[in-house]
C-alpha cells in the first residue's frame, strides 16, 4: 500500500518536537507513525498523518521546513526472518531502503513503513 510521509526539519533543541505536534495536534490531525533522528546538526521527524492535505496546510502555515515523500506500507508476518525477506526482494530489484520504521503490529501480523529511493518499483516488487 502507498502513503505519503512528511520529513520535517528542526533545530536540535529541547521542546522543537512538542512544537511539531502541537502544530498537527491544534489542527485535530493525528500522527500514525513517527521516527526520528539526528544527522550533524539537524534533527528530522517522519511521520505519516490522517490527513495529508491539512497536515501540509499546517505544516506550511507555520513556515515548517519539510518533505513529502511517497512510502509503501507493507504488511508482514511477525515472525524472524520477515523483514530479511523483503530487504532482499527490494536488494535483488535494485531498490534501496532509505529508512524504515513501525506503524503498527497485532495478532501475527506487522505493519512497516519502508521509504524507498525508488517508491514504484519497491511496490511493484512487494505486491502480493
Amino acid at each position: 500500500m502507498k502513503a505519503n510521509e512528511f520529513v520535517i526539519e528542526m533545530g536540535n533543541k529541547p521542546g522543537e518536537l512538542a512544537k511539531v505536534c502541537d502544530v498537527l495536534g491544534s489542527n485535530q490531525i493525528n500522527i500514525k507513525a513517527i521516527t526520528m533522528d539526528r544527522q550533524g546538526g539537524q534533527t528530522f521527524v517522519r511521520i505519516l498523518v490522517d490527513k495529508n492535505d491539512k497536515a501540509r496546510e499546517a505544516l506550511e502555515s507555520k513556515d515548517t521546513i519539510f518533505t513529502e515523500n511517497e512510502v509503501i506500507v507493507k504488511t508482514i508476518s511477525d515472525k524472524p526472518n520477515a523483514l530479511t525477506d523483503v530487504a532482499r526482494k527490494l536488494g535483488a530489484a535494485g531498490v534501496n531502503i532509505d529508512a524504515i520504521y513501525l506503524l503498527n503490529r497485532g495478532g501475527d501480523k506487522v505493519n512497516i513503513v519502508f521509504a524507498l529511493d525508488n517508491p514504484q518499483k519497491g511496490a511493484d516488487v512487494l505486491k502480493d
